[in-house]
């Protein structure tokens, strides 16, 4: 008489686990063993990591943007809609300087690169 493997699945499995007293199966389900060298290039493209961004342009030129007095009460947060500035400005008169000046510093923010995708710019107390 040949034996005969019956696959079950794996709520049945681990119920007749908990029956013989024996540790339930807990695995990944159906997936594929791959490569870390393929995962890591995927994580890398997909999250621009070693690629320098806009960001990063505005933060190593900030002094040349705003100029060396307001850059040390303001800096960039981040970059929304891929065409909003937040800057965080710390002190109210020199907010209401750099919106006076927001032209100006539109001209500067186009003088880097890719920094003519900058549109608007919002100010934030901070």
């Amino acid at each position: 008489m040949s034996k005969k493997a019956y696959k079950f699945s794996r709520r049945a499995e681990n119920l007749i686990a908990n029956l013989r007293g024996v540790p339930e199966n807990y695995s990944p389900i159906g997936r594929e063993i791959r490569e870390m060298g393929g995962i890591f290039d995927k994580i890398l493209d997909r999250y621009k990591i070693g690629v320098e961004s806009l960001e990063d342009r505005i933060r190593e030129n900030w002094e040349q943007i705003v100029g060396a007095p307001n850059a040390q009460h303001c800096n960039p947060v981040r970059i929304e809609r891929e065409n909003t500035l937040i800057i965080a400005v710390s002190n109210p008169i020199i907010r209401q300087e750099l919106q006076f000046n927001q032209s100006h510093l539109l001209k500067n923010l186009r003088s880097i690169e890719k920094g003519n995708r900058i549109r608007y710019v919002v100010f934030r107390s901070g």
